[in-house]
């Protein structure tokens, strides 16, 4: 497909091929879905589409799969919030067909969070649009549950398109029939500080998710921090849920379904804070950290946090820190903490089997962080194993071998250092440790046949074979025996060719 459009940043790719369609001319939506996939039973889906792999055919090289994902699609709402193997499982159905799978193993089907049931825009934003780039098109936020206005021009409004789309296999392109420029209500201060962190989510670039276990002790992190902990780690959710409500009107919350005021109502505030077994929408995250944490927190970097919890743990600290300094840890931690100062774990377990025992109930992973941090190291004193000296010698050797082979031939593949490198054998290992063999290393370059010299040597090769029937073979004999193309020749085998047929001229002109 010619002209394919480019995306515009803050687009949907659901709107770029809606616009493939306004270029083209194509009025029939299964020839669309023809001309784009090949396929005419793909569905047309908002949020979060499959068959990237062959939208990216019609794209410069820098869009590849993950790209469009994370920049054109919803995908980056969800994908810090399932575990890694899911998000990495997910890309590969973005990539080729999920039939639906996606939206279950993402939990956007089951969330209790429900998408607008219309598609929406900004009239104040379209009337930019059509200034700057004189065409209207889908942008991401508009399309996200939590966000109800435009910071800049007001209320979002609800265009007849539902969503789900009952036309499955249709693209809906912004245009000025579907999007009525009518005045906007004013802005709502709520919903701007929810766009503020889905604007950050949308941002995040390709990164590894957290687990469900890093995002419980998160949680039981950020509980303790506020003080909602009863005895030693029990949760006290009565606290949290009137945090919340303090900050978030109940109507509000009602809304997307995420009420707090009855007894069942409390069933996901409750979950979320408990061990986590399944994943939670970013709308959750967004109001309970909004509530528990100060006013200028950021979404991006509570996820750094709690995808480094593993790594870079808050409890592994220098020996000379201070305990006390540390506000992140209960006093049962602290008192391990000190223990294993002047002692090592096996040994503190003896002396306090009370306060391990209540550790390990409580806080596993925590105590199982700390020990491995304080385990003794063994003073071993290695021997370096590769003498790559020696090894170097050994392969220029058997490389000398090779090229005297070689030389012996005008025929076979090109010789290029991939290949003379498979010829020593190991060939992935001696490439990733060239640099520790610089004599073998500097041979490989001088003897490495370029794509140039490869098609020169084709060429002189067919010349001599065909010199048994013709004085002076034609160019196309020469590049059909050649198995080459003058559209894939090089600049040195052009002169070549150019300089047999040169010669071929001058002959002919002799003998005249």
């Amino acid at each position: 497909m010619l002209n394919f459009p480019i995306p515009y940043d803050k687009e949907l790719l659901y709107s770029t091929v809606a616009r493939a369609g306004i270029r083209q001319g194509i009025v029939s939506p299964k020839q669309l879905l023809d001309e784009i996939y090949g396929n005419r039973k793909v569905i047309a889906t908002l949020d979060l589409p499959n068959q990237l792999e062959k939208v990216t055919r019609w794209l410069p090289p820098a869009y590849n799969v993950e790209t469009l994902a994370y920049r054109h699609t919803l995908f980056p709402l969800y994908a810090p919030f399932i575990p890694e193997e899911r998000r990495k499982r997910c890309l590969a159905w973005m990539a080729g067909e999920s039939q639906g799978a996606i939206h279950l193993a993402m939990g956007v089907a089951a969330s209790i969070v429900k998408v607008p049931g219309h598609v929406r825009y900004c009239p104040g934003c379209l009337k930019e649009q059509g200034r700057a780039v004189g065409e209207y098109f889908w942008q991401r936020e508009w399309q996200v549950a939590g966000v109800e206005c435009c910071e800049r021009h007001g209320e979002l409004l609800n265009t007849a398109i539902p969503r789900p789309l009952v036309e499955r296999h249709r693209y809906h392109a912004a245009s000025p029939e579907a999007c009525p420029l009518f005045p906007q209500k004013s802005v709502c201060a709520r919903s701007v500080k929810i766009q503020d962190q889905i604007r950050q989510l949308l941002q995040q670039r390709p990164a590894v998710s957290p687990g469900f276990e890093q995002w419980s002790v998160h949680y039981h992190w950020l509980a303790q921090q506020h003080g909602f902990i009863r005895g030693q780690s029990q949760i006290d959710h009565t606290a949290i849920f009137e945090a919340v409500l303090a900050r978030w009107p109940s109507k509000f919350l009602r809304r997307y379904g995420l009420g707090i005021g009855g007894q069942a109502d409390n069933l996901w505030l409750k979950a979320i804070f408990r061990k986590h077994r399944k994943s939670f929408s970013y709308l959750q995250h967004i109001i309970v950290h909004e509530a528990l944490l100060p006013e200028f927190w950021h979404i991006g970097e509570v996820i750094d946090r709690v995808r480094d919890l593993l790594v870079r743990s808050m409890i592994a600290m220098p020996k000379r820190a201070k305990v006390e300094g540390s506000l992140d840890l209960t006093q049962d931690q602290q008192d391990w903490m000190k223990m294993l100062e002047e002692r090592p774990p096996k040994v503190a377990r003896a002396v306090k089997p009370a306060l391990y025992a209540r550790l390990y109930r409580y806080n596993r992973l925590w105590l199982k962080q700390v020990n491995s941090t304080r385990q003794r190291a063994k003073n071993v004193k290695r021997k370096p194993r590769i003498d790559w000296q020696q090894r170097d010698r050994q392969h220029l050797k058997k490389l000398r071998e090779v090229l005297r082979f070689l030389r012996a031939s005008t025929s076979g593949p090109r010789r290029s250092q991939t290949f003379m490198l498979k010829q020593l054998g190991k060939s992935s290992t001696l490439e990733k440790k060239l640099h520790r063999l610089p004599r073998t290393r500097r041979l490989l370059l001088r003897y490495s046949e370029s794509v140039a010299q490869y098609q020169v040597r084709r060429l002189r090769n067919a010349r001599k074979e065909l010199r048994q029937n013709f004085v002076y073979p034609p160019r196309w004999r020469l590049l059909r025996c050649a198995g080459l193309s003058e559209i894939r020749l090089t600049n040195e085998a052009w002169d070549y060719l150019n300089g047999l047929e040169d010669s071929h001229t001058a002959h002919q002109g002799n003998q005249g």
